[in-house]
This record gives structure tokens, C-alpha cells and sequence, in this order.
């Protein structure tokens, strides 16, 4: 692992009452980082040890894996083979408290090299983790990991900012 800084994300509450306790924000960034750590080292069970029993987990390509066991099988199949290359930075973005003991984590996946440097041809990666408190710990419920596809956003953006400027296509 390569020892970094770390940002410092937005953190949000959804539900009323007291505001989102320190520990629970400190946790929930140690967990990001184990995800990131376990992803280098490539452990799956490490990372398996992440979830909660009854885990969702989406693929950057959307592939469905539903449940703790599946998803162990197919880590522990794909991370030392098909991802035995890849690495990546995990910085938690947002945390969003949605109620007593469930938060939202948006997070930045920033494709690097073996030495950290940015990987320019690789796309990053946007996951969300839903979180929920095991037993005082939290851990990954759902998770949709997306890539981020820069040049689409672009394009969808474009067409948005073109049809809310109340400007016509003109083009035949």
C-alpha cells in the first residue's frame, strides 16, 4: 500500500435528530480504506469480511451478485485473475446518514499504477456502498460500482444544457 493524504468528504444527514457522530464518520472512512487496501493485497476474504450477510453488489459492468457467498466466489475468482493488474485509490466523496445506523457512501476510484501514479487510460470508477451497523460495526450492505464515463457525460450534458436553453435544433 502507498501512504497517502486523505480527503476530508461532505458528510450529509438525511433523518432528523443529533447530527452524525464523529466515530461513526471515522468508521465508515476506515472502511473505505480497507476496501482499498484489500483490493491491493488482493484479499478476498479480507474483503468478503466487509459485507454484511445479506450483501448486494453491482459490477462496473452490471453484473448482479446477490448474497455474501456468491460474492465471495466471485471475488476470490476474479480479483487475483482478471483484476490481478489493476489497482486504484478509493477516496470516500460523500457520506449520507439515511436513518439510525444505515448511510450512503459515494465514492472516487481513481485507477493508478503499482507505484500510485494515475492510470490516463483507464476510466474511474463512481461506487456507491449502501452501509448498515452489524453488531457495531458497519458494513457493506448494497453496492453499485460505476464506471465514469467522462466523454458520455459530456455528451448527456450537453443535450440537457441544449433542451433547457429553450433553443430549437434547427438542424435538418
Amino acid at each position: 500500500m502507498i501512504p497517502r493524504p486523505r480527503s476530508v468528504p461532505e458528510v450529509v444527514q438525511i433523518h432528523g435528530g443529533p447530527g452524525p457522530d464523529i466515530g461513526d464518520v471515522e468508521a465508515i472512512l476506515d472502511l473505505v480504506a480497507r476496501v482499498e487496501q484489500t483490493q491491493w493485497l488482493r484479499d478476498a476474504d479480507g474483503f468478503c469480511a466487509l459485507l454484511g450477510p445479506q450483501a448486494l453488489w453491482t459490477t462496473a459492468f452490471g453484473r448482479r451478485i446477490d448474497g455474501w457467498s456468491a460474492i465471495r466466489d466471485f471475488t476470490r475468482a476474479v480479483l487475483p485473475t482478471v483484476l490481478r493488474d489493476f489497482q486504484a485509490f478509493y477516496e470516500a466523496e460523500r457520506i449520507t446518514f439515511l436513518g439510525e445506523g444505515i448511510a450512503a457512501v459515494n465514492v472516487r476510484q481513481v485507477p493508478v499504477d503499482a507505484e500510485g501514479n494515475r492510470r490516463q487510460d483507464d476510466e474511474e470508477g463512481r461506487p456507491l456502498y449502501i452501509l448498515g451497523r452489524y453488531e457495531g460495526s458497519w458494513k457493506i450492505v448494497m453496492a453499485q460500482n460505476t464506471t465514469y464515463q467522462s466523454e458520455k457525460i459530456a455528451t448527456q450534458q450537453w443535450v440537457v444544457n441544449k433542451m433547457t436553453s429553450g433553443q430549437e435544433d434547427r438542424h435538418d
